[in-house]
C-alpha cells in the first residue's frame, strides 16, 4: 500500500511538472500575442505612419545577415586551421577562441569606444557607417565562439572518411575545402550561426550605444520611455516573425543534409603541415582574432581600473556581486532541479507527445530577451494585480512578483531552461537504461529512481550544464535590466549605467568582475569536461 502510495505521489509531481513548464514558459508569449490585438497604440502608429517602422525592420535584418556570415567565417575558419593543421600551442589557442564567451558583448561595445581611437585601421574600416559596422563588428567577434565550438566539433569526429575518400582520388587541400569540407558543414554552420543570432536580437544595450535603430531598441523605448505596452507587443510580433523564419530555414537546412550515423567509428583527423606561407596566414589569421576579440578589451579595462582606483573605491562591488551571485545560484538550482524531472519525463514518453514536450519546453531560448521579458512583466503584473485584491484583506501589502527579485528568477527559467534541459536530456539518453528498469523492478520509483541512480551518474554533465547557466545568466542584461524590483543592483546593471552616464573607465571594474567569473568557469570547462553543448 505504502509503495503505490508513494508511485502515485511521483505520478503527481511528474504530471504538474510536465505541464506547468510548458505552461510557464509559453505564457509570456501568449500574453505579447493578446496585447498585440488590442488596436489602441499611439507610439506604434506613428513608427507606421513614419516609415519608421520599416526602417527598424530593415535594420534589424541588416544586422542579424553581417553578424551571421562574419560570425561564421571568424569561427568556421578559425576551427577548420585548427582541426586540420599542425599548429604550435594548439591547447593555448583553442582556450584563447573560446574565451570572448565570458566577455558580455554590452562590455565590449563601451571598451571598445575607447580603442577605436587607438586603432586607426579599425576606425577607418568602420567610419563608413560606423553605427551599423560597429555593432555587426562587436556581435560577430565576441559571438563567434558559438560557430568555432560547434564547427570545430563537427569537423574533428565527422570528416575523417570522406576526407581520405577525397585524398585518394587526388584532392588539393583548397579543393577538399570548397568541395567537401564547406558543403558537409552547412548545416552545423547554420545552426550555430542561429545562436549567435539569438543573441544579437536579444542585446538592446549594443545597437542602443551606437545608435542603431533596430526593433529591440523602439521596443525598449515603447516600453521604458512611454509605458506603451501594447505598441513594444505589436512591435515584438515582428521579432518573433524573424526568429520563426531563422528557425524554419535552420530546421530546412538539417532535414536536407544528414551526413554523420551514429553506426561509424569515427577515426581520428590526419593534421597537415602547413608551408611557411600557410603557417604565416593561419596565426596572422587566428592572433588578429585573439588580439581583437580578447586581449585588447581586457588590457583597455586593466588600464581603466588602474587610472581610476579613487572613483572604483566608491563602488558598493561587495553588494553589487552577492546580488549577481544570489539570483544565478539560486535560478541554476531551480532550473536544474525541474530539468532533471522534465527530461526524466520525456525519457518515459513516445511519439507525438514526446516532440511536442520537447519542442515548447525550448522555445525560451530562441525568443529574444527583450521581447521575453516584456511578455513576463506584463503578465505577472497581471498576477500581481490580481493577488493584491485577493489578498488585501489579509495583509498583503506589496506586489509578490514585480516588487521582488521573484521575477527574475522567473525571466532566468524561462530564457535559461533549454539550456539545461536539453544537455541533460541528452545525457540521459545516452545512459545504460537497463540500470533504470533494475531500479524500478527492485521497487523504487521513478522520483527515487532519479535521485538515486540518475542524478549519480550524471553528476558530471549537471556541473557542466551549472557552469554553462551561471555563465549565461551572470552576463545577462536586458532581462535583470527590464524585470529587476526597484534598487536592485547586480554587476551587470552597473555596468550599464555608468557606461549610460558616459563614465566607461568606472564600468570596467564591475565589467572585470563579470568576465573574471566566467572566464574561469570556463577554462575549468575547457580543461576539465569536455560535455559542454550550446543548447
Amino acid at each position: 500500500m505504502q509503495r503505490i502510495i508513494r508511485r502515485l505521489h511521483d505520478r503527481t509531481i511528474f504530471v504538474v511538472v510536465g505541464f506547468l513548464v510548458p505552461l510557464v514558459i509559453v505564457l509570456p508569449l501568449l500574453r505579447i500575442g493578446l496585447n498585440a490585438l488590442e488596436p489602441r497604440s499611439l507610439y506604434y502608429q506613428t513608427l507606421l505612419q513614419n516609415n519608421i517602422l520599416v526602417t527598424s525592420v530593415v535594420a534589424t535584418i541588416e544586422l542579424i545577415i553581417k553578424v551571421g556570415l562574419l560570425s561564421a567565417f571568424v569561427g568556421f575558419i578559425a576551427a577548420y586551421f585548427l582541426t586540420f593543421y599542425e599548429i604550435k600551442f594548439r591547447k593555448v589557442i583553442n582556450v584563447l577562441l573560446v574565451l570572448p564567451l565570458g566577455i558580455p558583448v554590452y562590455v565590449a561595445a563601451y571598451t571598445y569606444t575607447n580603442i577605436f581611437h587607438y586603432i586607426p585601421f579599425l576606425e577607418a574600416i568602420l567610419r563608413a557607417d560606423f553605427m551599423m559596422n560597429g555593432a555587426v563588428f562587436i556581435y560577430s567577434f565576441f559571438l563567434y565562439p558559438y560557430v568555432y565550438l560547434a564547427s570545430k566539433s563537427y569537423l574533428s569526429k565527422h570528416i575523417t572518411d570522406y576526407i581520405e575518400a577525397s585524398e585518394t582520388l587526388g584532392g588539393q587541400h583548397l579543393k577538399l575545402f570548397i568541395k567537401i569540407i564547406l558543403p558537409l558543414s552547412r548545416p552545423v554552420i547554420i545552426g550555430s550561426v542561429l545562436f549567435a543570432i539569438f543573441e544579437t536580437l536579444s542585446d538592446f544595450a549594443v545597437v542602443e550605444y551606437y545608435g542603431v535603430l533596430t526593433l529591440s531598441r523602439y521596443i525598449n523605448l515603447a516600453w521604458f520611455s512611454n509605458g506603451d505596452f501594447i505598441s513594444a507587443s505589436k512591435l515584438s510580433v515582428y521579432i518573433l516573425m524573424i526568429m520563426f523564419v531563422l528557425i524554419f530555414i535552420e530546421r530546412v537546412s538539417r532535414r536536407q543534409k544528414r551526413y554523420s550515423s551514429a553506426d561509424v567509428i569515427h577515426r581520428p583527423i590526419r593534421r597537415y603541415n602547413p608551408s611557411k606561407s600557410m603557417m604565416y596566414i593561419i596565426y596572422v589569421f587566428i592572433g588578429t582574432i585573439i588580439v581583437l576579440a580578447t586581449i585588447l578589451p581586457i588590457t583597455q579595462m586593466l588600464v581603466s581600473v588602474i587610472m581610476n582606483t579613487a572613483y572604483i573605491e566608491r563602488l558598493d562591488i561587495i553588494e553589487i556581486t552577492f546580488n549577481t551571485l544570489l539570483i544565478t545560484v539560486v535560478s541554476t538550482i531551480i532550473i536544474i532541479i525541474v530539468a532533471l524531472l522534465l527530461a526524466t519525463i520525456t525519457i518515459y514518453i513516445k511519439g507525438a507527445k514526446k516532440h511536442l514536450l520537447s519542442s515548447v519546453s525550448t522555445i525560451g531560448y530562441m525568443v529574444p530577451s527583450m521581447v521575453l521579458a516584456l511578455g513576463i512583466y506584463i503578465l505577472l503584473i497581471r498576477v500581481d494585480q490580481w493577488l493584491y485584491h485577493m489578498f488585501q484583506g489579509v495583509g498583503l501589502n506589496r506586489m509578490l512578483f514585480t516588487s521582488t527579485i521573484a521575477i527574475i528568477l522567473f525571466g532566468f527559467f524561462v530564457k535559461f531552461f533549454s539550456v539545461a534541459y536539453t544537455n541533460l536530456l541528452s545525457a540521459y539518453s545516452k545512459m545504460n537504461h537497463h540500470l533504470l528498469e533494475a531500479s524500478e523492478t527492485l521497487g523504487e520509483s521513478k522520483l527515487s529512481t532519479m535521485v538515486r541512480v540518475t542524478i549519480p551518474m550524471l553528476s558530471k554533465s549537471i556541473i557542466a550544464v551549472a557552469i554553462i547557466l551561471f555563465i549565461d545568466m551572470a552576463k545577462e542584461l536586458t532581462i535583470v535590466y527590464s524585470l529587476r524590483p526597484f534598487n536592485f543592483k547586480t554587476l551587470s546593471t552597473e555596468v550599464y549605467r555608468y557606461a549610460g552616464n558616459e563614465m566607461i573607465n568606472i564600468a570596467a571594474f564591475p565589467s572585470l568582475v563579470i568576465i573574471a567569473m566566467c572566464t574561469l568557469l570556463i577554462l575549468y570547462l575547457e580543461g576539465g569536461s569536455k560535455r559542454v553543448k550550446t543548447p
